[in-house]
């Protein structure tokens, strides 16, 4: 009896003891459903992807365009020669200089006016505009405004630039101007190492600079201005060729005027048949959006080159003049 007395609580204690430590969860259909429907479309741990293995390299940052303003401000200038070929002419008020200047592999040739008398003078880099190569001479049309500049004081700076005769010359490289804008400002550069030195820029103050450009040579100022946007003073962009390539606001890489101080003059006669006068109207409304002020004239009646026997072209030459003085000659800076 006892033993069997013994079995019994047992088999009781068992019981509870059971009941006590397994709890019982049921899942509702959709619960299980669930469960099923993941543990199916699991991928079991043993044939999981393993994650790939890199495989990227550095990457270089790209080269700038060789047209670009970045390639044409991060490179060298002025490391050739510069050569005073002989003295030209001699006038009452200034002299004339055949020059010769190396631009890197090309030879560019020009002329030089300086003043009469001891300085230190204002120098005007003055560029010419397209004229058929086989008509062009370095005393070509241009010529009457840098020495017109010359007579009241200026030195001026007059390149033939590449391609037009005796300049040497190249392909045509489709480059919106880069290849001039390079003979500009090699000769900026020559004109920075020998001003104040025994020469013809002895008298040179290269604080007080302008630049002066008709058609192309508008558009070239433009640029150089761009690349070099504290060496001028002054500009006068004439019949300018200002919106063929970019405009001064879009950032194509082809004008930056963001950073030019220059006090900027712009001209044009609203007859011409090359530049369209409208080029000018829109390049005054840019040059107002970005903040510079531009002082704009406009010739009735007028050509792409002024005709020099009316009105006009002396109005311009007296305008020019003025504006060289009161931000150039006048303004010596700090």
């Amino acid at each position: 009896m006892k033993t069997k007395k013994y079995i019994a609580i047992s088999v009781i204690f068992f019981l509870v003891s059971a009941c006590t430590s397994i709890k019982v969860t049921t899942l509702n259909p959709n619960e299980s459903n669930i469960l099923q429907n993941l543990k199916d479309s699991s991928t079991p741990v043993e044939e999981a992807t393993p994650m790939p293995t890199s495989t990227l390299t550095p990457t270089q940052t790209p080269l700038p365009a060789p047209n670009s303003l970045d390639a044409l401000k991060n490179r060298s200038y002025g490391t050739g020669k510069f050569t005073v070929d002989r003295l030209w002419y001699s006038y009452d008020r200034f002299k004339r200089y055949y020059i010769v200047y190396d631009s890197d592999d090309l030879i560019i040739h020009g002329f030089v006016n300086v003043p009469i008398g001891e300085g230190p003078f204002p120098v005007i880099i003055a560029l010419h505009g397209s004229v058929p190569r086989d008509e062009y001479q370095t005393l070509d049309y241009s010529t009457r405004y840098a020495d017109d500049l010359a007579k009241n004081g200026y030195i001026v700076l007059h390149p033939n630039l590449r391609n037009y005769p005796p300049s040497s010359v190249t392909e045509r490289r489709g480059d919106s101007h880069a290849g001039y804008t390079i003979d500009v400002l090699n000769l900026l550069a020559y004109v920075r190492e020998l001003a104040g030195k025994e020469g013809i820029f002895e008298a040179a103050d290269i604080n007080r600079m302008g630049i002066w450009g008709h058609s192309i040579g508008g558009g070239i100022a433009m640029r150089t201005m761009s690349v070099e946007p504290g060496a001028f003073k002054a500009a006068i962009l004439y019949g300018a060729v200002s919106q063929r390539y970019a405009t001064v606001v879009d950032g194509s890489g082809i004008f930056d005027f963001s950073e030019v101080e220059t006090k900027i003059g712009v001209h044009h006669g609203e007859s011409d048949e090359v530049i369209s006068v409208e080029h000018s109207r829109l390049l005054c409304l840019q040059l107002e959006q970005i903040g510079k002020e531009p002082e704009c004239y406009f010739y009735e009646d007028q050509p792409h080159t002024l005709y020099r026997d009316q009105w006009a072209d002396p109005l311009f030459m007296e305008r020019t003049l003025e504006f060289f003085d009161k931000y150039v000659k006048n303004n010596f800076g700090e």
